[in-house]
This record gives structure tokens, sequence and C-alpha cells, in this order.
């Protein structure tokens, strides 16, 4: 059995075995996830000296505070919420491009697209087959969700 599914099994085993410090947020709670970002990178950019970073982990950080049982799983939980809010604004950001940009320079980032997401993903991949232990898990969630806030950046960049 695959670390990813035990890890998977051992959030759902979380979700339904506790009811405090549930880490697994729902739709609704990933979009408002997603616009407290948006306000984060909003204020940075307007900051005299934006780091728009520093707006990675302020959903993972209080979920990892808060959780009580579950261990690498429900951590890794935290960074897949995180992730998924994160790729809510990426998406965003990519429909703002795909509108405002010409053609051919669209085309060409589409195809740049490509190998950065086949890059995240077996960079991911390589962190979790190279630890045995639950914290290769923990280590993929967490690179997903630093190269996907990295990527969002990077396209609001343009």
């Amino acid at each position: 059995m695959s670390r990813r599914l035990v890890g998977m099994l051992a959030a759902v085993f979380l979700v339904t075995g506790t009811a405090h410090a549930d880490p697994l947020l729902t739709k609704a709670q990933i979009a408002k996830a997603a616009d407290k970002i948006g306000a984060c990178l909003a204020k940075q950019s307007a900051a005299t000296q934006p780091k728009p970073e520093g707006c990675t982990g302020i959903i993972k950080g209080p979920c990892d505070d808060a959780i009580s049982a579950g261990g690498e799983a429900a951590h890794a939980t935290c960074s897949d919420n995180e992730t998924a809010a994160w790729d809510i604004l990426l998406n965003r950001r990519w429909s703002e491009l795909a509108a405002n940009m010409d053609k051919e320079k669209f085309a060409a980032l589409k195809s740049v697209q490509k190998l950065w997401l086949s890059y995240r993903d077996a960079k991911c991949a390589f962190l979790e087959t190279n630890d045995e232990t639950m914290m290769g898990y923990m280590a993929a969630a967490d690179c997903r969700l630093n190269e996907t806030a990295r990527r969002t950046i990077e396209l609001g960049d343009l």
C-alpha cells in the first residue's frame, strides 16, 4: 500500500475519529482561504518592498497548530488545504493571462506551464519516495504547497 494511500486513510480516520482539530477543509473553506491569501498578496504588493512569499503558510500554520491527533498525515492535510487554496489563485491568474495575453505568447506560456507542472509533480514525488516514513509524505505535501505558491506568484508577476 502506498504511503499516499496510508496518509489518506489516516486523514479519513482523523476526520471520522475526532471532532477536535479536524484539519480537512470543505470547498467553501478552501475558497475563503484563497480569498485570505489573495488579500495578503494584495497587501504585500502594495508595500514598498513587497515579499509576496510571506503569504505562504497563513492557512497551514494555524491548521498545524490546532492538530491534536493524526500525526504527519494530519499535517500533510493542512499543507494540502493550503495548496488547494493557492491552486484557486493560480487558476484565476491563469484565466487573466489567457484573456489578456496575445495568443502566441500565451501558447508559449502554456508550454512552460506544462513543463512546470511536470517538474513540480516529479520533484514532490521524489521527496515522498526518497523517505520511507510518513515524513516523506509530509515533505511531498509541503513541496506541492511551496511550488504552487511560488508559481502563482510568478504568474502574477507576468
